[in-house]
């Protein structure tokens, strides 16, 4: 492609961008449309302060009732939790037990062991005493 060709194709696209036809958009405005104060037709400013009390009555008094259940359901987590946390010590407590058994007896067979392996090496070294 040479330049004369790159200038043929962008003047035939812009000849034809120019040409095209623009869309019109046809809204209608029915009775009951919303102005664009965001007021519906046939509201008066009684109705619209009527429902914005009626909206902020059921938030208010719907936050009463969750406030109780969720405090009922923060002493159920408590309880849980106190509950688990006791498992946990008792848990700990008989490992801590059970790690102290096993220490004691890995000693005796350690100690045993390398005894033995002392005596073997040196037999295998050829030391005598």
């Amino acid at each position: 492609m040479n330049l004369k060709e790159l200038q043929a194709m962008i003047k035939e696209e812009l000849d034809t961008y120019m040409n095209e036809e623009e869309v019109d958009v046809d809204v209608d405005m029915d009775a009951g449309d919303i102005d664009a104060d965001g007021a519906e037709e046939g509201n008066t400013d009684e109705d619209i302060l009527m429902q914005i009390y009626n909206m902020l009555k059921d938030k208010f008094e719907g936050e009463d009732d969750a406030e109780e259940i969720e405090d009922e359901e923060d002493e159920e987590e408590d309880a849980e939790l106190a509950e688990a946390t006791e498992e946990i010590e008792e848990a700990k407590d008989e490992d801590l037990d059970e790690g102290k058994k096993d220490d004691e007896d890995m000693k005796e067979e350690v100690s045993t062991e390398t005894t033995h392996l002392q005596e073997r090496f040196k037999k295998l070294a050829n030391i005598i005493k």
